[in-house]
């Protein structure tokens, strides 16, 4: 029973347990779809990061097939399916798409959603692009279903090999310049090079502010007094990123789009 208490409490499962407006009365899933997909921009985003680990896989399958079950629905109706056909683009893959499964993800929904997109999901319009740094670590059918690969920099041994099994004999000494390849280099194997090839990406900018901290710079810097401990574990409560310089901002979690052009 306190277990079920804590999770009403938790703000990370309102989206599960508070779903608002969309009750099936007022706002139905048609009205989810249209939101997350019949809009101006060309992208949609949605950002998962708030979601509670333990929900990842129910969640990713849940919002695969709510998408995969309206383009097949909707095949041949106007601005639906084929004639407006779909790409998922599945980020990190391996945290919820794992090889064999694991003790959270034995089987999952996640996994099972995303085997039906890539089995049958190109005669409804519907496509979808894995992407994770351990290829070693994605589950074997989907991985299997994959036409092309864009392999940029590895250096594990098990992710390397999962590339090789991918191209012919003849070619996989082209696998041995995985270690080598520069920031923005990649190979390109598969339906889309009639010739395996080493190209370079584009870089984006602005960049991400994804770099890695400067350990020795920051290790010489003096000791901050007062540390606020208590907003950060505040923040982490309330799953909202503090602001030391005004209030706090918002941090999107499941079901929040977020498009961009």
């Amino acid at each position: 029973m306190s277990k079920v208490v804590g999770r009403l409490k938790d703000r990370r499962f309102d989206f599960l347990l508070s779903p608002g407006e969309y009750d099936g009365a007022r706002k139905d899933l048609h009205d989810l779809l249209g939101n997350w997909i019949d809009h101006e921009y060309t992208i949609t985003v949605l950002d998962l990061g708030g979601v509670p680990f333990e929900v990842v896989d129910l969640v990713v399958g849940v919002v695969t097939r709510i998408l995969f079950e309206g383009m097949f629905w909707g095949r041949d109706l106007p601005g639906m399916g084929k004639r407006r056909p779909l790409m998922l683009v599945l980020e990190e893959a391996h945290s919820y798409l794992p090889r064999g499964g694991t003790a959270q993800f034995v089987a999952g929904y996640a996994a099972r959603a995303v085997r039906r997109v890539f089995k049958e999901g190109r005669k409804y319009g519907v496509g979808a692009i894995v992407i994770s740094q351990r290829p070693s670590e994605l589950d074997e059918t989907i991985l299997s279903q994959c036409g092309t690969f864009f392999a940029l920099r590895l250096s594990n041994g098990d992710d390397q090999g999962r590339v090789k099994a991918t191209v012919p004999d003849a070619l996989a000494g082209l696998i041995d310049l995985l270690p080598a390849l520069r920031t923005g280099e990649a190979l390109v194997l598969g339906e889309a090079m009639q010739i395996p090839s080493r190209v370079r990406l584009p870089l984006i900018e602005p960049r991400p502010k994804s770099d890695d901290p400067e350990v020795a710079e920051r290790w010489r810097d003096k000791r901050v007094p007062g540390v606020p401990y208590a907003l950060s574990v505040t923040a982490w409560r309330r799953q909202r990123m503090p602001n030391a310089a005004g209030p706090e901002t918002s941090q999107g979690g499941a079901g929040d789009g977020k498009s961009t052009g």
